[in-house]
């Protein structure tokens, strides 16, 4: 019995690729050549990066300036501080600087020198989002982008202006322009 099983199995193959002997020829095609209309996405270097990331965030350059330290009331000594070599130091010394790449954003933009305005006091969070788009990526968010941003803004109490600009500039997009 199992037998006639094997051999009903084998006839139907039999006939299924007989049935199917109509082919097709198509023109070859190349996927992921570049166009002439963009460039490969490089990565900016740390102190492209460092720069760019103050700039945009911080509206200033990296400073260099003395930290002092003091003892009961009195100088002790003085710390220089250089804010771009030592965070472009860092950076180059690690092996692949992404995860602090993103460290680095979520310090900058959670620091009191950020100047966003509250979740409240956005009337518009669509025209909010937009306009962070432009001013760090250069371009408009697409539709996908938008639509993400917007419902997770107003599902989430904690998105907020912070946490658009932090997406957006942790993003390896930011990085690579």
């Amino acid at each position: 019995m199992r037998h006639l099983h094997l051999i009903g199995l084998a006839a139907a193959a039999a006939l299924a690729l007989g049935a199917c002997d109509t082919t097709y020829d198509f023109d070859s095609a190349t996927v992921g050549e570049d166009d002439g209309t963009s460039a490969t996405a490089r990565s900016k270097t740390s102190s492209q990066f460092v720069r760019g990331l103050f700039a945009d965030v911080l509206g200033r350059a990296p400073e260099r300036y003395d930290f002092a330290v003091t003892f009961n009331g009195q100088p002790a000594f003085n710390l220089p501080i250089d804010e771009e070599t030592f965070l472009v130091n860092t950076l180059d010394g690690m092996g692949d600087p992404g995860p602090l790449r993103a460290l680095i954003v979520a310090g900058i933009v959670g620091s009191d020198q950020v100047v966003l305005p509250s979740k409240a006091s956005v009337s518009d969070p669509e025209a909010f989002i937009r306009d962070q788009f432009r001013r760090l990526l250069g371009r408009e968010p697409n539709v996908y982008e938008l639509s993400a941003f917007v419902g997770q803004w107003t599902s989430d109490s904690a998105v907020g202006p912070k946490a658009i600009v932090r997406a957006i500039a942790g993003s390896r997009e930011y990085q690579s322009k």
